[in-house]
């Protein structure tokens, strides 16, 4: 049975992360946010796992690259209600850092980073098109306080346009999308190439299979995780019960004829973690 297609857009985490791999797309998207000329990309990856150890708290990056200058950019789709981004966004750019500079390089070596989430709903409820964050010392707000990390949420249902006309287009383009509404793109070469884009992957029923599988699994495992740690009831409890549930559905999924990758993907663990719990009893 041919899988209904009508309501995947642009605001889909996985087609999001599909198109924007691609320098020739994601590159005009940070020009227009940040409203300069960036470096060429030389290095881009997406869904990439970033985490110091098995028992500490991993981050998965939509779309995470780098320019020539070695500048850091994570860019994320979120669709729907966004909880707790400040805090989510400072551990982003940490774990950023910690991968970005070498032993034997000084704190002054340390590159740009640029955190954007790009959000369908309006997070601070403020009307604005972008909520840039600006550090600045209390009692001396004249003083920037420039460490280097930047952090931009970008509102698709904005009613203040505070944002490069080229980017407030594709906020445009992502609330019509996914309110199921028409957007003529003809008069933008960017738009048109990322609405094909989409329409390709939306024709290829291999892809939309796999991203609607690996979606429907991602809720599986979130919705195991809060019940068995619904069921231990305390701290720990709910901390060895999303642990249990994950190597669970790792294992289900393998058996069931899904790749470690394809796997990994779906229960935000890297590589290494899906070999290892593949190898237990």
């Amino acid at each position: 049975m041919k899988r209904d297609v009508t309501g995947l857009s642009i605001a889909n985490d996985f087609i999001f992360c599909e198109i924007m791999r691609q320098p020739e797309n994601v590159k005009p998207l940070l020009e227009a946010v940040l409203e300069k000329k960036i470096a060429e990309i030389t290095y881009i990856e997406k869904q990439q796992d970033i985490k110091d150890g098995f028992e500490l708290h991993g981050i998965r990056l939509d779309i995470s690259l780098e320019d020539e200058e070695k500048t850091q950019y994570a860019v994320e789709m979120q669709t729907g209600a966004a909880y707790d981004l400040e805090r989510r966004i400072r551990y982003y750019q940490s774990s950023l850092d910690r991968r970005t500079l070498e032993v034997s390089e000084h704190y002054r070596d340390l590159k740009s980073s640029y955190v954007i989430f790009i959000c369908t709903d309006d997070y601070y409820g403020r009307g604005l098109a972008l909520y840039k964050r600006k550090s600045v010392i209390e009692g001396a707000e004249d003083i920037v306080y420039d460490d280097g990390s930047y952090a931009y949420i970008l509102n698709a249902q904005f009613t203040k346009p505070n944002l490069n006309p080229a980017a407030l287009e594709f906020l445009r383009y992502i609330n019509a999308k996914r309110s199921k509404q028409s957007f003529d793109v003809s008069g933008s070469e960017y738009l048109s190439r990322i609405d094909q884009a989409v329409e390709d992957i939306k024709a290829d029923d291999r892809k939309v299979e796999r991203f609607m599988t690996l979606a429907a699994k991602l809720e599986d495992v979130r919705f195991i995780a809060l019940k068995e740690g619904e069921e231990k009831g305390f701290a720990t409890g709910r901390t060895e019960g999303e642990r249990d549930a994950k190597t669970g559905v790792v294992k289900r999924l393998l058996e069931r004829g899904f790749s470690m990758e394809e796997t990994a993907d779906v229960c935000s663990l890297d590589l290494d973690e899906v070999k290892k719990i593949a190898e237990t009893e």
